[in-house]
């Protein structure tokens, strides 16, 4: 069904999909918005392993084993899948939490015993709560012989997908109506009382793990102010790279007749600085939100006694730096994920002025992101944004497609 909807653009070694009920309107777009990770900037070493390693950390110090990473992979897949959890802090906690379930019977009651102990409850700081429990439940872990079996794998990625389509906030409570097992459901509650309150980095167990892998202890200092309690040396945002380049911005620029070009991104602006330098100069200024933007309106939206969510897919972003690049006929957002793609549907629903492109080719499962994209009707499919110039061509030309 979707060979009717689609053209086909032969590509060097792949392919880009042009839906056609949408060509007549990409051949007016005049103004272009990117996402930052995954598609101007390869985070599958940096953010995306900073998941993964952040799991694994709690996980190996509390059972002594680890996660496949064939099976984070698709836990993370299948959570940001639904568009929800856009925010890679809150997929960490969320995968482990729901690791802590696939534990033994015998480890979660070692586990429950710990935490209701009158030494635990009296324990406030995140570092001092995990040494306690991994004391006792690696000991417990190591003497059944445990590991993840293929059918607590396959339990694990059916409840991240079921829990994906909620919001972080009410992940749990949607989690709680999946699992069968009482005792899955009081894993949830004790889990919670290992990883502390998801939060701010330096309170959070999981956020602040998380940040201290991913910048490294000297950015991570320059950035927070404080000392790495997880973490030695060099951070995974130094296995970045920059996926565009100028030559590409000046192809760009000369197909859609200027310069037009903007960010909205949920990347910190000091992680998106450091790794992009003064490339980040060939965006408008004015047409750039960052995750400091949106704390920002959220902050002030609470002053006024409102309690909102801008963050993806919420077209907040999106729309502000539209405002920075007008006048203009269409804007084209790309981005690699289904948040970007719901925020386009959601902005559109405001004013319908733009357009989504896709890419997948930096993605942790390609085939499935460039599937999913295809059946959410995406106006426009790339393996990469190198590939949009080229594409933007053949488009605004009018060519024949093959």
């Amino acid at each position: 069904m979707w060979k009717e909807n689609y053209t086909i653009i032969q590509l060097n070694n792949n392919h880009a999909f042009v839906k056609k009920d949408s060509i007549e309107k990409l051949a007016k777009v005049d103004a272009i918005i990117f996402d930052c990770d995954g598609v101007l900037i390869d985070v599958t070493k940096s953010y995306l392993m900073a998941i993964k390693e952040t799991v694994n950390y709690i996980f190996n110090r509390l059972t002594g084993l680890r996660i496949e990473e064939k099976l984070l992979d698709n836990l993370i897949y299948q959570l940001k899948k639904g568009g929800r959890f856009n925010n890679d802090w809150a997929v960490s906690y969320t995968i482990s939490l729901l690791a802590l379930t696939a534990i033994p019977k015998e480890a979660k009651e070692q586990l429950k015993r710990t935490i209701d102990s009158e030494l635990f409850k009296f324990t406030n700081e995140p570092l001092d709560r995990l040494i306690m429990v991994e004391k006792c439940l690696k000991e417990k872990i190591k003497n059944i012989g445990f590991k993840i079996s293929e059918e607590s794998s396959k339990r694990l990625i059916e409840l991240a997908g079921i829990v994906s389509s909620s919001s972080f906030k009410s992940f749990e409570e949607l989690a709680t109506n999946s699992l069968a097992m009482e005792d899955d459901l009081e894993i949830l509650r004790y889990g919670r009382d290992i990883l502390s309150p998801y939060g701010s980095v330096g309170d959070s167990l999981v956020t602040t793990i998380f940040e201290e892998k991913f910048l490294g202890c000297n950015l991570f200092k320059e950035i927070y102010g404080l000392d790495c309690k997880f973490h030695k040396g060099k951070g995974l945002i130094d296995n970045e790279r920059i996926i565009i380049d100028r030559e590409n911005l000046k192809e760009i620029s000369s197909l859609i007749g200027k310069s037009n070009f903007g960010i909205a991104s949920g990347r910190p602006i000091a992680a998106t600085k450091y790794t992009m330098k003064d490339l980040l100069n060939e965006f408008r200024p004015e047409a750039k939100a960052f995750l400091e933007d949106i704390d920002e309106a959220e902050r002030r939206a609470r002053e006024k006694g409102e309690i909102i969510d801008l963050s993806k897919p919420n077209p907040y972003s999106l729309i502000k730096c539209a405002r920075g690049l007008m006048p203009f006929n269409f804007a084209l957002y790309l981005g690699d994920s289904m948040e970007d793609l719901m925020m386009v549907e959601l902005a559109n629903e405001i004013k319908a002025c733009y357009l989504f492109g896709g890419v997948y080719a930096h993605s942790l499962m390609k085939n499935e992101q460039k599937t999913d994209f295809i059946k959410k009707g995406a106006d426009l499919i790339l393996p990469s944004v190198r590939e949009l110039p080229s594409v933007l061509k053949i488009i605004k030309e009018g060519r024949s497609f093959a």
